[in-house]
């Protein structure tokens, strides 16, 4: 499977992520055009936006709202990473220098305040409370998943619980967070029937989104020769067990939504084939 192959249902709507991503970044202060510049030539697969116009198609339709937050949560994951690398002391990100590297611990800690602060004004925009809730809440998980592994770092006894533990904050939580968010409703649909089938949705693509990202982790560090995560994988622990089991979760989660093109490709993303995040 290739990134455009997962585009294909959704191309129209994923351009408008990407004009409304750039009008979002748009800066008069020199220095930030410069990172914003940086970070263009090195955009990455984009794969969490696409996780969101995805679920939103497999659970119903997409709207100019699933757009606008398919373009905060990339901005989200930007600042993370920012912030990441320098709380890793990482030289590299994409395989090019990380902006702290090529810049400055400050520069990468502003220029990633910055980038939330542009998710405020989306959400700001948007004025959905749900989504609201659901980023507020990831946010919050991902800081606490970052601080666990750093209690963790060199922990030669690591527990597969609290391997799972720290991964499921620091990555899958975002990967859920996608999902649930395309599974949001901006419709004024009055139908009781309608808007039950929709809570039921935003559970499984929540569901589905935090076990795709277990999945995609494991797979990640057990890869990670270079141990570039600060944690591997736990010994005495079995990654294709794991990883089979959070499949098997992920597909359940699934199987709620109706049959689509849409739902299939979410499916194919537990491949191992499937294009991996960055």
């Amino acid at each position: 499977m290739t990134i455009e192959q997962l585009q294909q249902p959704i191309l129209t709507e994923f351009e408008q992520f990407r004009e409304e991503y750039r009008r979002r970044t748009i800066s008069d202060v020199p220095l930030l055009s410069e990172v914003e510049d940086y970070l263009g030539k090195i955009p990455g697969k984009q794969l969490r936006p696409i996780l969101v116009l995805l679920s939103a198609k497999a659970c119903g339709e997409i709207t100019h709202n699933h757009v606008m937050l398919a373009t905060a949560i990339e901005l989200l994951h930007n600042a993370s990473l920012m912030h990441d690398d320098v709380v890793d002391e990482s030289n590299s990100r994409r395989g090019c220098d990380s902006i702290r590297h090529r810049w400055s611990n400050q520069v990468a800690v502003l220029c990633g305040d910055y980038y939330l602060s542009r998710v405020m004004s989306v959400l700001h925009d948007v004025k959905h409370r749900t989504a609201a809730k659901i980023i507020n809440r990831i946010v919050s998980i991902m800081c606490e998943g970052e601080l666990k592994q750093l209690a963790n770092i060199g922990n030669k006894q690591l527990k597969v619980d609290t391997y799972i533990d720290i991964i499921g904050g620091k990555t899958a939580s975002l990967m859920s967070a996608c999902c649930e968010l395309g599974s949001c409703s901006f419709s004024d649909e009055g139908d009781t029937d309608y808007f039950q089938a929709l809570s039921t949705y935003s559970q499984a693509m929540r569901d589905f989104g935090y076990h795709y990202g277990i999945v995609y982790q494991i797979r990640d560090d057990i890869n990670d020769i270079a141990n570039c995560h600060d944690i591997g994988f736990p010994k005495n622990a079995d990654p294709q067990q794991l990883i089979n089991n959070h499949i098997e979760q992920a597909m359940q989660a699934l199987n709620v939504l109706p049959d689509s093109p849409a739902r299939q490709l979410l499916a194919d993303l537990l491949l191992p084939t499937a294009p991996q995040p960055v």
